[in-house]
């Protein structure tokens, strides 16, 4: 009895072992080329650098109101407004150089994410000072995992689809849509024929009423 058992869990255990090994190997998703924690926290870089930008900006006009106030007090009026305005303009450019700052390295985020995002990244851009425009290359040219899934799928769809019919069966098809049209254009003429057997009935009957005195 100890020896049937013995015997069928070495069966079982072989059975299961080849079971496993016959599984279908899932394709690992590539490691990500550029460092996610790295592209977030320079997502929150761009992130406060506008925030700073639109302070900049909205602390100028507000001073600018507070200036061209102050200075209808003033003797030389007009010279005091455009003074402000100066200034003013000023902290725009500052607030422009400041948005221009975060506008590239929202790029730079973007571009990195697509990457990752790529079924098949190349390895130039794992090193760490990529060549010149190597990214964009990657990008026009590679594919990201997601379309690289659809496209497999539509070919699973077209694989799996109804093989073509025979010359047979497409002549037999053939045929039997013009049995079912002759049938349907002969039911057409025959009704076609009765209403005008039945108009003609139906004048002679009126010709022979008129004709009575």
């Amino acid at each position: 009895m100890n020896r049937f058992y013995s015997t069928s869990f070495r069966i079982l255990l072989g059975f299961c072992s080849g079971w496993v090994l016959c599984l279908p190997v899932m394709a690992a998703p590539p490691a990500p080329v550029f460092d996610p924690a790295v592209l977030e926290a320079r997502d929150q870089e761009a992130k406060a650098l506008k925030n700073e930008g639109k302070e900049i900006r909205a602390n100028a006009d507000q001073q600018l109101e507070v200036d061209t106030w102050n200075c209808y007090s003033k003797i030389l009026v007009n010279r005091c407004i455009d003074q402000a305005r100066d200034r003013r303009y000023q902290e725009r450019e500052k607030a422009r150089a400041v948005e221009a700052q975060a506008a590239v390295i929202d790029r730079e985020v973007r571009e990195r994410r697509l990457i990752n995002q790529l079924s098949n990244p190349p390895e130039e851009l794992r090193q760490p000072n990529p060549p010149a425009g190597s990214i964009k290359k990657a990008i026009d040219e590679g594919k990201t995992v997601k379309q690289v899934e659809q496209e497999r799928k539509i070919r699973d769809a077209e694989q799996s689809a109804t093989p073509l019919k025979s010359d047979a069966e497409i002549q037999a098809a053939s045929a039997e849509r013009d049995r079912k049209a002759a049938e349907k254009r002969a039911k057409r003429e025959a009704a076609e024929q009765q209403r005008a057997a039945e108009k003609a009935a139906y004048e002679a009957q009126q010709a022979i009423k008129n004709q009575k005195p």
